[in-house]
């Protein structure tokens, strides 16, 4: 195995340990193995089976940021709970809302200063 695949299994590796304190061995466990390409024992180490660490390492963190919303909103739900049901929580699409704003107003400037 070569220094680089060695790396990305130590990083690998730490990132699923970390993921099962956060959420459990059981749905870390289950969200690893559901990318092709590395093993994952049970204890959570990762082996690669493919020689194409990139793509592996970038459908591990595809796998797992799917989890990320639902799990801050289900975390934070007490909290957002005592804020009354005036408040919602939707950070993402504020978020998009914003970004979509400015890529509008910036195609508009482009515009502008084209005519």
């Amino acid at each position: 195995m070569s220094d680089t695949a060695q790396v990305y299994q130590k990083l690998l590796t730490d990132a699923i340990r970390k993921q099962m304190t956060i959420l459990g061995s059981q749905i870390t466990l289950v969200k690893a193995r559901n990318v092709k390409g590395i093993t994952v024992a049970d204890d959570g180490t990762a082996g690669f089976l493919s020689e194409n660490i990139e793509e592996i390492v970038t459908n591990f963190l595809e796998e797992f940021r799917d989890l990320s919303a639902p799990l801050v909103k289900k975390t934070m739900q007490p909290l957002l709970s005592a804020l009354g049901t005036s408040t919602t929580f939707t950070p993402t699409l504020k978020a998009k809302q914003e970004a979509e704003k400015n890529k509008i107003e910036q195609v508009s400037k482009n515009v502008t200063s084209n005519l």
